[in-house]
């Protein structure tokens, strides 16, 4: 693997793989909502949808036509806190597409019409989302947990999507799409001569560019609340969150491990009690979000309203086991061994090993190496993930819940009030 960083800050990671035919190639920069402020909370999502609908030389139909030409796949997505723009072609095609990738990324011009339409577009994107119960349950807690920037949801308000124009797009864009904040990789049959001579030909602007420092976001505070959002869902949606490492800690792949025992497969612990013994969940699981400065260790179920109190009361036993007789050596193992294979799967699919150099190099400032991951998760001991359960699920929880009223608030039943 190769990694070169421009005097503009702009990096380009490299991970040749002559065994391919294909290239992997993205744009990842780091801004999403929780960069935003509650004026132009939605505008990172806006612009990642904008970018496509026209350039300087290129229509809409024209860059659609460039990539469906070349066989390529290509998207982009925005999270809170980056935003990305990829695609994968055969090597070949790699220079027409990263043309086109560029251009896009470099020369959007958000004209009145493409950007009166695909703000219909958003808007339509944003009621969708409110039907369904564990998007509206994910956005409910963050609102809760996070009061800052943290908390705003990545689509934004309908308020702010209906005024932006170009003005606050370019205005964004000027303090946030800058070549420090930004990192190109390219992952697949492609040389680090070809790949550089590349960024070096179609993102001239960022490699030759002065360097400005990118934007910070400091770490917020986690709050203890509860949240909920009360609407006619067939099935509730209930989340039971807590605060937790951050991606640069160093206890990413302890925090992995609690995951796989707790509620991560159809072995784990709450699948097995909840599901499997109980019947009382379409589904249950554990998500750990990983971000720049703050952890979320979330529990979530899909359940009908009439089981949420023994749902509930089900997943704080649970816990209240894992705390006080800790997990097993056979856990332990099983759960570096799902590790080792998740880690070694996810390097050969080249889409999520791109994402993943990107992401550590972007949101850490480290490259992504899967021996020292691999070395890391063999370490693990049944004490550290001991440790790690007591860190993070003996602290204070947030709530959140969509669907139909329970009887009882989920705080109350999980404290036991």
């Amino acid at each position: 693997m190769t990694v070169k960083k421009y005097k503009s800050g702009l990096t380009v990671i490299v991970e040749e793989n002559a065994g391919l035919r294909s290239v992997t190639s993205g744009i990842m920069v780091g801004t999403g909502s929780a960069y935003e402020t509650a004026e132009n909370n939605g505008i990172s999502h806006f612009i990642e949808h904008m970018q496509f609908k026209g350039t300087e030389k290129r229509s809409a139909e024209q860059i659609v036509g460039a990539f469906d030409e070349a066989g390529a796949s290509f998207n982009a997505f925005t999270g809170k806190e980056y935003t990305c723009f990829y695609f994968k072609s055969i090597d070949e095609k790699i220079e027409d597409c990263f043309d086109v990738l560029s251009d896009l990324f470099l020369h959007s011009v958000y004209g009145g019409e493409e950007l009166d339409r695909e703000r219909k577009v958003i808007l339509e994107e944003i009621n969708m989302s409110r039907d369904e119960p564990d998007g509206v349950c994910y956005d409910v807690l963050f609102r809760t947990m996070f009061r800052g920037s943290l908390g705003m949801e990545i689509l934004g308000t309908k308020e702010n999507v209906g005024r932006f124009g170009r003005a606050d797009i370019l205005d964004y864009k000027k303090t946030h799409y800058l070549p420090s904040n930004t990192v190109v990789a390219f992952v697949g049959n492609i040389t680090e001569a070809r790949a550089l001579e590349l960024t070096e030909r179609y993102l001239a602007e960022f490699t030759s560019a002065d360097y400005t420092e990118p934007p910070h976001v400091d770490r917020q505070e986690f709050v203890c609340g509860m949240g909920e959002h009360i609407k006619d869902f067939e099935q509730s949606e209930l989340s039971i969150a807590f605060p937790s490492p951050c991606v640069g800690d160093g206890k990413a792949h302890i925090v992995s491990a609690l995951d796989c025992i707790l509620g991560s497969g159809m072995s784990s612990r709450l699948f097995m009690r909840l599901r499997e013994k109980m019947g009382l969940v379409y589904s249950v699981y554990t998500s750990p979000w990983m971000g720049r400065n703050n952890g979320v260790f979330s529990v979530c179920a899909n359940v009908n309203v009439s089981n949420v109190e023994r749902s509930v009361a089900a997943v704080r036993e649970e816990i209240d086991r894992l705390l006080s007789d800790g997990v097993t050596a056979e856990e332990t193992q099983k759960a570096k061994t799902q590790l080792k294979v998740t880690a070694l799967f996810g390097n050969e699919n080249p889409m999520n090993y791109m994402l993943s150099l990107m992401r550590r190099r972007l949101l850490v400032g480290e490259d992504y190496d899967l021996d020292k991951l691999i070395a890391r998760i063999e370490s693990i001991t049944a004490a550290d993930i001991d440790g790690a359960a007591r860190e993070i699920l003996g602290s204070g929880a947030c709530f959140g819940y969509a669907g139909k009223k329970p009887k009882r608030h989920i705080d109350e039943i999980y404290n036991n009030k």
